[in-house]
């Protein structure tokens, strides 16, 4: 007789959702470029980045405590704005898997 394992995953969340779909739908790519390679030279690189790091600066940004020029495009956009911590883990683990 064999072991079955059922793994539960609350249906709508974040961990299940594909990262790489919330990196384009949340806008990310627009900026950080399709491989998590900025398109431009003052917007940084994201792939291969800690995810810790990645969250905590978003986290920053997101909550108004970092500011800059570049930051007010990422806080006026209501769809980045609402990006939620489980959203966060999702983008910043499908970044670190980037090439």
């Amino acid at each position: 007789m064999g072991l079955v394992l059922i793994t539960i995953c609350p249906v709508g969340s974040a961990y299940s959702q594909d990262g790489n779909l919330l990196y384009t739908t949340k806008f990310c790519i627009t900026c950080h470029g399709t491989k998590g390679v900025s398109i431009a030279p003052n917007y940084p690189n994201l792939a291969r980045q800690n995810v810790a790091y990645l969250i905590n600066q978003a986290n920053d940004i997101i909550s108004g405590k970092r500011t800059s020029k570049l930051t007010i495009l990422m806080t006026a956009n209501p769809v980045v704005k609402a990006i939620s911590e489980e959203e966060l883990k999702a983008i910043s683990s499908y970044l670190l898997t980037l090439k």
